[in-house]
């Protein structure tokens, strides 16, 4: 059997209006155009599915059976075609997204709020892990794209920049360095500092920070979480370095965060994805959103940082 959904609309076209004039008009077809098509609809179904006579024409018993299966089929054809057209423009499919815990947590979800938004059809998964793994992830297939901090040196990926997030200094309010506007970072050396673990992308900067001064720092403790710095710093365990995307995390009434005078080191944002690998419409149109948005990202890091 070879129904066509142009035979279904046409049947549902007819029970509607018990008219082929009225019918064959909405159609846009000439009546005995029309008339042909309601005839092959039949002979394909193998029995009649209305009663005619010279004054209207009635869904018969088989009619009345019919209407729900012609129905059926084309609200199953109509959902098809909105997927298919959906996933052609990007707006349908799922994409899986690694980013660094210290970007996932401030401005991210925002965009992502945005985007959901503007395109509900699409499927987001989250991945927040260290820097390292980001990268893995893309390179293992696990992972369409990577937020992560600098451009990753191998030329296996495509790398592109998006914002730069400054550093700052994090003390108890009673702590001296708490009453300077800006400090130094050889005025860090004599108290206990405290350090993000190995892992992760803020350690990395703050021991470059370090070496850049030709000083290796000697950490008191290493934490992996931000509201674990959070709670030393309040209690006046120790100093410590983040960066401008995590501030909110430390808007503490006994923690004082204190720009730096010397220090111009930024970490560099990047979106990252494989190179040569051919993106499915709907990574792209996402990759494409969070490039054109890197302006307004940057005017709001700005505001956080300021």
């Amino acid at each position: 059997m070879n129904l066509s959904i142009k035979q279904l609309r046409a049947f549902l076209a007819l029970s509607d209006h018990d008219s082929f004039t009225q019918a064959a008009k909405r159609f846009n077809l000439s009546q005995p155009a029309f008339s042909t098509l309601i005839a092959s609809l039949e002979d394909e179904i193998g029995y009649r599915l209305f009663d005619r006579d010279t004054r209207k024409v009635e869904l018969n018993a088989n009619g009345i059976h019919f209407i729900e299966i012609a129905r059926r089929l084309i609200l199953d054809y109509d959902e098809a075609i909105n997927e298919i057209e959906a996933r052609a423009s990007g707006k349908n499919g799922t994409l899986t997204l690694s980013v660094l815990p210290s970007l996932a947590v401030e401005w991210l979800p925002e965009i992502l709020a945005q985007y959901s938004a503007m395109h509900p059809q699409t499927q987001i998964k989250l991945n927040d892990t260290q820097w390292n793994q980001c990268l893995k992830s893309i390179v293992n297939s696990q992972a369409d794209l990577a937020l992560t901090a600098s451009q990753p040196a191998t030329n296996i990926f495509d790398s592109h920049y998006l914002f730069s997030d400054k550093f700052y200094l994090l003390c108890h309010v009673n702590h001296p360095l708490a009453q300077n506007k800006k400090v130094k970072l050889s005025d860090l050396y004599k108290y206990p500092f405290i350090g993000f673990s190995q892992r992760t992308s803020i350690r990395q900067y703050t021991d470059k920070l370090f070496e850049s001064q030709g000083k290796q720092i000697k950490y008191s403790l290493e934490v992996q979480q931000l509201t674990t710095m959070m709670g030393l710093i309040s209690a006046n365990y120790g100093i410590g370095i983040t960066s401008g995307l995590t501030l909110f995390q430390f808007k503490h009434q006994n923690i004082a965060i204190v720009p730096f005078e010397d220090v111009d080191l930024e970490r560099d944002i990047y979106l990252v994805s494989l190179k040569n690998r051919a993106q499915p419409s709907h990574v792209k149109l996402f990759s494409d959103f969070i490039m054109n948005e890197a302006n307004k990202f940057n005017s709001k890091i700005k505001t956080i940082q300021e």
